[in-house]
Parts: structure tokens; sequence; C-alpha cells
């Protein structure tokens, strides 16, 4: 009885053997068979077809992630292109006289971020109400110059552009631009003694300044900027002689620097009025 037992364990012990080994020849054949690429297939170097029901649609839009562009483009280029920029103005550190500044900038764009070009202007003084009071109170007059006319020769450059988005609904693009270079200005005394003669002086003036552009579309942008014109100026004597001659005023004048700070706002027009993208790619 005891070795039929065993007899069957045995027996038992083998068919184990025997189906754990068909298994995993089984499971290795249809591993084999995965990998192995079929006639016609994908892998075999053919392109495989269209899908059952697959549109031409479904089938453009799993390419559309190669048309996605990681850095976005700018929205204006200047490379190339003319800005024409009437601009009027104020002045902001006289106390006593204002001048309403009205001219024009022209510049040309060697590159996207440099530019050269001329500044011209004209000038309209207005005496302010304190300056009147300076005479009541101190029992003095004082000395006043006004400005006439200014031409400049710029260089500018953009150290930044960015972007803003205005009411959650429109995206604005800007930059930030820095000029500087020389001109002349032309000023005039104002007589303490409304009967004595006027002179006038030509001055040389190296200008600075520092300002925003908005971009509106692609030809037309809003700037506002602070521009400071350097000046040495001649100013009526404070001992000169009743009725004295503006020549002879002029020449025992007295000379101080001046710092003519004016706030601007420009409109720029750019030629031509479109650009076009050159991409290496």
């Amino acid at each position: 009885m005891t070795s039929i037992v065993n007899l069957l364990k045995l027996k038992t012990f083998f068919a184990l053997v025997v189906l754990s080994g068909v298994s995993g020849w089984t499971a290795s054949a249809q591993a084999q068979a995965k990998k192995e690429p079929l006639p016609g297939s994908a892998s075999a170097g053919l392109e495989p077809g269209p899908s059952a029901g697959a549109t031409p649609e479904a089938a453009s839009a799993k390419k559309t992630w190669e048309d996605i562009v990681v850095v976005p483009r700018k929205a204006f280029l200047k490379s190339g292109r003319l800005e024409l920029a009437p601009f009027t103005g104020i002045t902001v550190n006289d106390l006593l006289i204002r001048h309403y500044a009205f001219g024009a900038d022209i510049n040309y764009f060697l590159t996207d971020v440099f530019s050269v070009g001329l500044q011209g202007q004209y000038f309209i003084k207005e005496r302010s109400d304190r300056e009147g009071l300076v005479g009541l109170q101190y029992n003095r007059v004082p000395t006043l110059n006004r400005y006439k006319y200014a031409g400049a020769l710029n260089f500018g450059y953009v150290p930044g552009y960015g972007k803003f988005s205005l009411f959650n609904r429109f995206i604005w693009h800007w930059d930030i631009f820095v000029t500087g270079g020389v001109g002349l200005i032309w000023s005039e005394i104002i007589p303490r003694s409304v009967g004595d003669e006027k002179f006038s002086s030509m001055n040389i003036a190296p200008d600075f300044g520092i300002g925003t552009r908005f971009f509106i579309n692609q030809w037309l942008t809003v700037s506002l900027a602070f521009r400071d014109y350097v000046f040495n100026d001649k100013f009526e004597p404070t001992n000169r002689a009743p009725g004295e001659t503006g020549a002879a005023a002029k020449d025992h004048a007295q000379s101080e620097l001046v710092n003519h700070v004016m706030f601007t706002a420009s409109v720029g027009f750019f030629l031509p009025t479109s650009f076009q993208y050159k991409s290496p790619r």
C-alpha cells in the first residue's frame, strides 16, 4: 500500500514538471512573436495605413505638436525701418517759467535695438504764477531766459522688451529705450526792464533720455519719455546799465549750467508699414 502511494506522488511530481516546462515554452514563443515584425508592418519599414474609420482631420491632428514654437516671435520688428514720431512736451524742473515743446523725431533703426536719428523742436514760453509772486514778496525781478528752437543728432538703444495683459483680454507689447546725443538750443533773455534790448545765444546741448514705447499695431506706437538737455546758458547781467545795448550786455553776460528737463509724449509711425520675419528653418 505504501509503495502505491509513493508511486502516485512520483507521477504527480513528474506531471507538474512537464506542465511547467510547457507553460514556459508557450510564453517564450508568444513574446518572440511580438518582437518579430510581420511583413508589411510599420516596424518592417512600411508606413502603417490609416485605421478603419479614421478621417483626414484626425490624421493631421496627430502632427500638430510639430508646429508648436517654444519661444513666440516678437510682435513688432524695427530693424531696417524708419520712425517718424511727432511729439509734444512740457518742462518739469523750472518753477518760474514753463516751456511747451512741439517737435518731431526721425529715427532709422540699424538693428532691432540700435537707432540713429534727428530731432527738432519749437518752444512756447509761459510764466508761472510763482514768477509774479517773487516780485511781490522779495521786491526783485527774477532773471529768466526763454528757449526758442532746438535740434539734435541722437542715438538710441533698446535694453528691454516685454508685454502685459490689459483687462485680462488684450496683450500689449512694449519696450524701454534710452537715447543720447548732442545738438544746439537757441535761448533769448527776458529783460528785467521792459524797454531794454534782448540778446540771444546759441548753445551746444548734449541730451539724454529714457522712455517706454507701446506697440499698437505693425506700424503705430505711442511713447512716453523724460529728456534732459544740458547746456551752458547766458543770462542778463545783474549790473546791466540802463539803456545798454543787447550786444554790450551779452559781452559780460552771466553763464550758468542749465538742466532743461522735459516730459514728452509722442506717436510713432513706422515705414514701411509692415515687416517680414526671416526664419532659419
